[in-house]
């Protein structure tokens, strides 16, 4: 893939709040926003087993504000909106076996914490402000036609997929009603560097890495013949970024992925390569929970963002996982 670099604006004097700001996806879009001179805001609520890490925002101490609150904490919330320019919303329970466990927390997180940031922002900077949310995958469910585009179906297969549905819903609703813009990027297969590495509830190829880097066996449900489009993380940085600057993007959803379908197989064994590992994969029986939830082949069209904001990735799989596993060999104490 090209690696050339995608065309930013700078952005001095530009207030950005990043709601999850210390997890996987908000750190590596805060690392795009602060060489562009944003001033930049990150509020997180340091909850466990998610993926905020004070190490992810390591290379830019001192250049961003850190806030220790929880979205669903409205008037908190209000107070560091007030004067913002943008909202970068990542605020999120990911986990897709912990929405079926506990939906009431998904439902918490995911549906009351969006609505605390659209009320956010209706009451900031005289609806001068713009809003991203960070969609997921599991809004679709099981692909009906491929590859799946903005207009494909949405029927999600878990609470999680249901609620991202339901609070990016919101989003357009709040838009339309109070006039400030918004835009969605629905991530797919997110993988790379700042990811956490302590469980696999979410994040299987970070997961997967960590494993053949301590030598580990890897062990997957099945055969692993189905595919996935997978995403590397400063693809996707790079995308939120675009969608925050362009105008285009307002009022638009897009899907977000690499294009490409891979079998799951393949990626494992890619890993395994990666970390030079001489394990095995080891293949099991699918257990019932997995199951049900489990969506079969995968794969997105990036026509949209392509046509309308000039986004692609730079990043094969290949190379992804080469940056991830040096990112990780060398602060590992950081992650694991």
């Amino acid at each position: 893939m090209s690696q050339k670099t995608q065309n930013f604006r700078g952005m001095e004097s530009k207030k950005v709040l990043i709601t999850g700001g210390l997890g996987f996806i908000g750190s590596n879009i805060a690392q795009k926003l602060v060489p562009l001179g944003a001033d930049v805001a990150i509020y997180d609520a340091c909850l466990d087993p998610y993926g905020w890490n004070f190490a992810n925002i390591k290379e830019i101490k001192g250049k961003v504000k850190f806030v220790k609150g929880d979205t669903r904490d409205t008037e908190k919330l209000k107070a560091h909106a007030k004067d913002c320019d943008y909202i970068i919303d990542c605020a999120s329970q990911i986990s897709h076996t912990i929405s079926i466990k506990n939906p009431f927390l998904d439902i918490d997180i995911n549906c009351n914490g969006a609505l605390s940031v659209l009320e956010a922002a209706r009451n900031a900077n005289n609806n001068k402000i713009k809003l991203v949310y960070a969609g997921t995958r599991g809004q679709i469910g099981r692909m009906v036609y491929n590859p799946i585009d903005e207009n494909h179906p949405t029927n999600p297969m878990d609470m999680n997929g249901i609620n991202k549905l339901a609070a990016e819903k919101y989003y357009f609703l709040y838009s339309r009603l109070y006039g400030f813009p918004v835009s969605s990027l629905r991530i797919n297969n997110a993988y790379g560097i700042r990811c956490q590495m302590k469980h696999s509830d979410y994040g299987i190829v970070n997961w997967f890495l960590r494993q053949a880097m301590e030598n580990k066996q890897i062990t997957i449900n099945g055969k692993g013949e189905q595919t996935r489009d997978y995403s590397y993380v400063e693809d996707i940085a790079d995308a939120f970024v675009l969608a925050l600057q362009s105008e285009k993007a307002n009022g638009e959803i897009f899907m977000l992925g690499s294009g490409k379908q891979t079998k799951f197989i393949d990626v494992c064994n890619q890993i395994l390569k990666t970390a030079k590992s001489k394990m095995k994969i080891n293949h099991q029986e699918w257990d019932a929970e997995r199951k049900a939830i489990e969506i079969g082949n995968f794969e997105v069209s990036n026509e949209k963002i392509k046509s309308l904001l000039g986004w692609s990735p730079k990043t094969s799989l290949e190379d992804g996982l080469k940056k991830t596993y040096e990112f990780y060999s060398k602060r590992k104490t950081e992650y694991f």
